[in-house]
C-alpha cells in the first residue's frame, strides 16, 4: 500500500493512496503505521474500499489482527466505511464498543472522520 499525508489546518495524517492495492494483512498495514512514524504523526484513515471483504468478517481474524495491531503501535485510526451496509451483528457490537472508547473508532463520513482524527 501506497500512503499518502494529507494536511488539514488542524493536523495531518496518513492513509492509502486509492488504487495501491487492498490491506490484506497485517504487513500491508506496516507499510501505513512506518509513513505515520516518518511524518511524525499517530493518525491513519483506513477507507473501506481498500480494505478486503475479509476485514469486516470477523471470524477471518484479519480485522482483529489489524485494530491489536494500530493498538499497540498507538495509532489514532478512522476507519470509512459504509456502517449501514454491515449486517454482522459481531461486528456492528466491535463498531459500537469501539466507538465508546480507544484510538479506533468508525465513521460513515469523510468530514466526521477528518474531524475525529485531527482534533486536538
Amino acid at each position: 500500500m501506497i500512503p499518502e499525508i494529507i494536511d488539514t489546518p488542524t493536523g495531518s495524517y496518513v492513509r492509502a493512496m486509492p488504487n495501491s492495492g487492498i490491506l490484506t494483512n497485517e504487513r500491508d498495514l506496516l507499510d501505513l503505521i512506518a509513513a505515520c512514524g516518518e511524518i511524525e504523526t499517530n493518525r491513519l484513515l483506513l477507507e473501506e474500499s481498500l480494505l478486503h471483504p475479509d476485514f469486516f468478517d470477523l471470524s477471518s481474524g484479519l480485522a482483529g489482527a489489524v485494530l491489536l495491531k494500530l493498538s499497540i503501535y498507538r495509532v489514532k485510526t478512522a476507519v470509512l466505511a459504509n456502517l449501514s451496509a454491515i449486517k454482522s451483528k459481531p461486528f456492528q457490537d466491535l463498531i459500537r464498543e469501539s466507538n465508546k472508547r480507544g484510538p479506533i473508532h468508525f465513521f460513515d463520513t469523510r468530514a466526521a472522520a477528518e474531524a475525529w482524527l485531527t482534533e486536538n
